[in-house]
C-alpha cells in the first residue's frame, strides 16, 4: 500500500526548470565555498564528520539511485551496467592519481602546515596532528593547477551527471523529485571542493581578484557539464537512452570512487570520534535510502502489464495467463507440421505472434 503522496508531473519544459534550479544552487554553494575559505574555518572536528557524512551519501546515491537508474536506461542489462560503471571507478582513480584532487584535508581553512600527511613515511605524523614543515617547502606559486585541472573535470562530469540523472527521473515520471538525490551528492561535496582551490591559492600568495576569478570558473563547471550534455541529447537521435545510462552507471563509479578511495580512508586514519564519524556515515547512506524509497513510491519503475484480451496478439511469455483454456486448440500433428523439436512456443497449438481467436484458415503455413 502507498502511503505517500503522488508527485505532481513536471509540466512541459520542467525538467529543464528543475536543472536549471539545481545548478544554480551548486553553482552558488560552490562559490560560497571557495569564497568563506579566507575567513571561515570549519575546524578538523567538524571537517571530519562532514567528510564521513557526505561519504555516506555518495555511496548511497552512487548504489541505490544511480546503478539501479543506468540498468532501466540499459534495457536491464546488467553486464553492461556494472562495466561503465567500473569504468567510471577507473577513470576516477586515475584522474585522483594524476592531479590529487580530493585532498580534503586542506579545506578546513587551516594552514596546510597542520594537515595530515597520508604518504606512509609520515603516517605517525599524521595520526598525531604533528605540524610538518616541509609542506611549506613543496607549495609552489603554481600548486593549485593540478587540483584546478582534476577537480573541474569531475564537476564537468558531475554536470553531465546531474542532466542524465533528472532526464532518466523525468522519463520514469519522478515529477518535481527528479535528480534529486544526484543534487544533494554534488551539492554536499562541490563547496569542499572549491575550498580546496581557494587555499591553494590563498597559501601560494595570488592577490584576492585572482582567486575570486578562479573560484567563479570552477563555479560554473557543473553548469557547463550539464548543458554540455543536454545540449549532445539532441544530436543522438534513437542513442539518447544509452547515453543516458552510460553517464548514470559513470557517474556511480566516480561516486564510489571518490567515497571508498578517498573520503572514507581519510576518515579512518583518524582513531578519534569513531563512534560519531560513524553514526556520521550511517545517516549519510540513510538520507540516500530514503530519496530513493520516496522516488520508488513517487514513480514505481515496473508497472504491472495490461491484461490482454482474447483478440490481443500473444506473446511468448504472457500466452498461457492470457488465454483461456477453451480458446486453445490443439493441432493434429502431422507430417512436416513440426520441422523441429517441439518448444513451449508450440504446444498451445499456434506459432508466437498469432492471434487466439484467428480461424484455422489463417493458420495454416
Amino acid at each position: 500500500m502507498n502511503l505517500l503522496p503522488a508527485v505532481a508531473p513536471l509540466p512541459a519544459g520542467g525538467n529543464l526548470v528543475l536543472l536549471g534550479g539545481y545548478l544554480l544552487v551548486i553553482a552558488a554553494a560552490a562559490f560560497l565555498g571557495g569564497s568563506s575559505i579566507a575567513f571561515l574555518s570549519l575546524g578538523h572536528r567538524r571537517l571530519q564528520v562532514l567528510l564521513s557524512f557526505t561519504g555516506g551519501v555518495l555511496l548511497g546515491v552512487a548504489l541505490l539511485h544511480l546503478v539501479p537508474h543506468a540498468y532501466l536506461e540499459f534495457g536491464r542489462r546488467l553486464e553492461t551496467t556494472m562495466t561503465w560503471m567500473l569504468g567510471g571507478f577507473f577513470m576516477m582513480f586515475l584522474l585522483e592519481r594524476a592531479f590529487h584532487g580530493h585532498a580534503h584535508h586542506t579545506a578546513d581553512g587551516g594552514e596546510p602546515a597542520t594537515a595530515c600527511l597520508h604518504d606512509a613515511a609520515d603516517h605517525d605524523a599524521c595520526h598525531g596532528h604533528v605540524p610538518d614543515p616541509r609542506q611549506h617547502a613543496t607549495s609552489s606559486r603554481w600548486g593549485w593547477g593540478g587540483a584546478f585541472i582534476g577537480l573541474g573535470l569531475h564537476s564537468l562530469a558531475d554536470g553531465a551527471a546531474l542532466a542524465a540523472a533528472v532526464t532518466a527521473d523525468s522519463g520514469h515520471g519522478a515529477g518535481w523529485l527528479a535528480g534529486l538525490a544526484t543534487f544533494l551528492a554534488i551539492l554536499l561535496h562541490k563547496p569542499l571542493d572549491a575550498g580546496i582551490i581557494a587555499t591553494l591559492l590563498l597559501t601560494a600568495g595570488w592577490p584576492p581578484r585572482f582567486r575570486r576569478v578562479i573560484n567563479i570558473v570552477y563555479a560554473a563547471a557543473v553548469p557547463l557539464g550539464a548543458v554540455i550534455f543536454s545540449a549532445s541529447l539532441d544530436l543522438l537521435g534513437s542513442r539518447q537512452q544509452a547515453v543516458t545510462g552510460a553517464a548514470l552507471a559513470l557517474a556511480a563509479g566516480g561516486f564510489l570512487c571518490i567515497a571508498a578511495a578517498d573520503l572514507l580512508p581519510e576518515v579512518q586514519f583518524h582513531s578519534h570520534d569513531r563512534v560519531l564519524l560513524s553514526v556520521a556515515l550511517a545517516l549519510g547512506i540513510s538520507l540516500a535510502w530514503g530519496i530513493t524509497v520516496i522516488e520508488r513510491y513517487a514513480h514505481p519503475h515496473s508497472p504491472p502489464p495490461a491484461k490482454l484480451s482474447r483478440g490481443d496478439s500473444i506473446s511468448r511469455r504472457g500466452w498461457q495467463r492470457a488465454i483461456p483454456a477453451a480458446a486453445v486448440r490443439p493441432r493434429v500433428r502431422g507430417s512436416g507440421e513440426f520441422p523441429g523439436p517441439r518448444t513451449p512456443a508450440r504446444r498451445s497449438g499456434f506459432a508466437v505472434g498469432e492471434s487466439a481467436t484467428a480461424g484455422p484458415e489463417s493458420r495454416q503455413r
